[in-house]
């Protein structure tokens, strides 16, 4: 089985917890790597073929005359908690998984759109999660698409078309032969991160896993003359939370990956079988997750922030574990020290010179430093940074945020990538 150590990473600053990102082996080449058995034609390099023409269970898909491509992105759920707590797809892995690598930041803004668009960050604009956009000069939370002071009004539902701000184009294209579907939870349907990375409104909401699957077994089992081919999404985010409440070494976890494991599977094993014969399946994570400890927990207090940063820092974004600096004019080196100081061995502080192990070649240029800003604090193994308050989000019965993502450790970093036919899933 997989060794998550023995995944090709390149130490920051000679650390053992917080690594650069595999610009290589990621997950930006899972869509076109899919499309591909659907015919659509990527360059090499925005592919993982070259990785995966000696695994069984790409070999199978080759030889298949596939017509619907099954995506399942479960939120938060690293390789590590995958291995553990999956029952019977990890059995296929060594045939049919390759491990891969996330993207910086490992915030699910960044990496849903790096998985949907098939692109790299530096590529498709969505650099984070709350980060500064130039076309309204203000930090816009690109989850729920709020702007900071915003008073809970989303820009959509002020006018602003967002995918203006995209920097790369749809993979699928307007006028596209192939169906493309999402089942996505009710309450995030068509709104927010949606509105973004998605080239029409065409997601469906579910209420729970069981009418998820069962609504995905509808979709690709219903007919349609004009668009033969389909590409169906699904996103399930109930990993991801909770992983923050109960932690990726938690029982509730387990519980959470076999009961959606199990449901899946045997949505499957009921799919007509003429469409099952011609039906890839993928199964992949957006990131990984991080437990936090108290005793690694760092707060820039209200008296630190007037007192010392409101002369130094001009806006302030965040990514979970990583935070977006934008220093004034003339206070870069002053703003890195203070925090230098501040955090100790808890975590590191990057300037642009580095962006490019982050993100990919001539990241440290001015459009991306727009929006990221000139001053990154990523935070190393368990730790945690707050502004003005103590970070514990419910006191009484520790029911808050006890694990969460954005930096650079293997947890956060290594993925699944299941690539599979349906008979190979439910033998």
């Amino acid at each position: 089985m997989f060794n998550e150590k023995s995944f090709p990473l390149q130490s920051i600053d000679n650390r053992d917890d917080l690594f650069y990102p595999n610009l290589d082996l990621n997950i930006s080449k899972i869509k076109p790597t899919a499309l591909s058995l659907l015919d659509k034609k990527f360059s090499e390099k925005r592919m993982l073929t070259r990785h995966l023409k000696n695994k069984e269970g790409w070999k199978k898909l080759q030889e298949k005359s596939i017509e619907n491509i099954l995506v399942l992105i479960l939120d938060a759920l690293g390789l590590q908690e995958f291995m553990r707590y999956s029952q019977k797809i990890k059995a296929i892995a060594n045939s049919n998984c390759l491990p891969l690598c996330s993207v910086f930041p490992t915030i699910t803004s960044s990496c849903l759109a790096t998985i949907h668009l098939g692109e790299m960050p530096i590529n498709h604009g969505i650099l984070g999660q709350k980060i500064h956009f130039r076309e309204i000069g203000n930090i816009v939370d690109t989850l729920s698409l709020l702007a900071l002071n915003s008073n809970g009004h989303s820009l959509t539902s002020a006018g602003v078309n967002v995918k203006n701000w995209l920097w790369c184009d749809f993979p699928l294209g307007e006028e596209s032969e192939i169906m493309h579907v999402q089942l996505i939870e009710d309450y995030l349907v068509n709104k927010g991160l949606s509105k973004f990375i998605h080239e029409k409104d065409c997601a469906i909401g579910y209420a729970s896993h069981v009418d998820c699957f069962a609504a995905a077994k509808r979709i690709l089992e219903k007919e349609d003359k004009k668009q033969k081919k389909k590409l169906l999404d699904i996103y399930v985010g109930s990993t991801d939370a909770i992983s923050h409440r109960y932690t990726p070494n938690s029982k509730e976890l387990s519980w959470e990956v076999e009961n959606i494991e199990k449901i899946f599977l045997q949505m499957l094993a009921r799919l007509d079988p003429t469409v099952a014969e011609k039906t890839a399946v993928f199964i992949v994570a957006d990131h990984g997750q991080e437990p936090l400890l108290d005793e690694k927990k760092i707060t820039v207090s209200r008296d630190e922030q007037s007192e010392d940063l409101d002369s130094l820092l001009a806006a302030r974004g965040r990514s979970g574990r990583v935070i977006h600096l934008f220093s004034k004019e003339g206070k870069r080196e002053e703003l890195v020290s203070w925090f230098e100081e501040k955090l100790g061995n808890a975590g590191i502080v990057l300037t642009p010179e580095a962006y490019p192990k982050l993100l990919g070649r001539k990241a440290n240029n001015k459009q991306v430093i727009e929006r990221l800003g000139d001053v990154q604090i990523i935070l190393g193994r368990n730790a945690s940074l707050f502004f003005g308050h103590s970070g514990n989000f419910d006191p009484i019965f520790n029911l808050g945020l006890n694990a969460t993502h954005g930096s650079l450790s293997r947890n956060e970093l290594i993925v699944p990538f299941v690539f599979s036919t349906v008979d190979d899933l439910i033998i």
